[in-house]
């Protein structure tokens, strides 16, 4: 016959049993929301589905790894839990983009390179074309906020296809055009 073991409750290891492996998440808890001058940047979990997957099927300005959208509203949240998991897994951070005066769901912006040893981040995002305005606000914020937390000494941002108001927006606020629609910033 077999026993289980007796485990006494007690306050550490009920915390220690929900929080294992979350050390990064927990870590970055205080990160959000993530304020400019224009926009709240707030974990994608705290915009509802359906502006997300409005978003997918304006006009937006995209990089490259952001190109490949949902197209159907179940595809959406699978996006949105998948993008959380790599969150918890300390893997990125991504967060939906607010306008703050209006609090129309603008865009998604996310800051990638914790996988790699090297010490070069780079930046994702995908904005509705409405409000490109915002494209500038929200890169530098995230390149700062990268700056305060981390120790990446260089952030990439790289598109298919850069047009000029994209260049113009992205070295206005000290990026490089390291290559044909690669934009570099040291940091």
């Amino acid at each position: 016959m077999f026993i289980m073991p007796q485990i006494k409750p007690n306050k550490n290891n009920f915390e220690s049993f929900f929080t294992k492996g979350t050390g990064f998440m927990l870590s970055f808890e205080k990160f959000h929301p993530v304020l400019t001058a224009h926009l709240t940047l707030d974990w994608l979990t705290q915009t509802p589905v359906k502006s997300i997957d409005d978003l997918f099927s304006k006009p937006s300005i995209t990089t490259a790894k952001a190109e490949k959208m949902p197209s159907e509203i179940l595809d959406t949240v699978k996006n949105i839990n998948h993008i959380m998991r790599l969150v918890m897994n300390g893997k990125e951070l991504t967060w939906g983009m607010t306008d703050s005066n209006s609090q129309a769901f603008v865009g998604i912006v996310s800051l990638r390179g914790f996988e790699e040893a090297g010490n070069t981040g780079s930046i994702e995002f995908i904005i509705d074309q409405s409000h490109r305005g915002y494209l500038a606000e929200a890169v530098q914020r995230t390149v700062q906020f990268a700056k305060d937390h981390f120790d990446f000494k260089q952030i990439t941002v790289t598109f298919s296809d850069a047009s000029d108001q994209t260049r113009s927006a992205l070295t206005g606020i000290g990026f490089e055009e390291s290559s044909k629609n690669q934009f570099t910033v040291n940091i």
